[in-house]
């Protein structure tokens, strides 16, 4: 089994620079991530690599921008 790469978003498999393990506190733990984005992760990816901020603000603008 292929060791799971934490620094790729689970859902576009880019770099999620996420750096919740630096000295300063990562742009992620300020974040908020809606539970239906959490939805579209994979079961075995979840809660083990952070979806990076690209994903998150494409997902949050898709969902506010009124479609009528």
């Amino acid at each position: 089994m292929p060791s799971l790469e934490t620094n790729r978003c689970p859902l576009c498999q880019q770099s999620n620079f996420c750096a919740v393990n630096a000295d300063t506190p990562c742009w992620c733990t300020k974040s908020e991530v809606k539970p239906e984005l959490l939805s579209e992760v994979p079961q075995t990816l979840l809660g083990k690599s952070c979806i990076c901020k690209k994903c998150i603000d494409k997902f949050n603008f898709d969902n506010i921008v009124d479609k009528s």
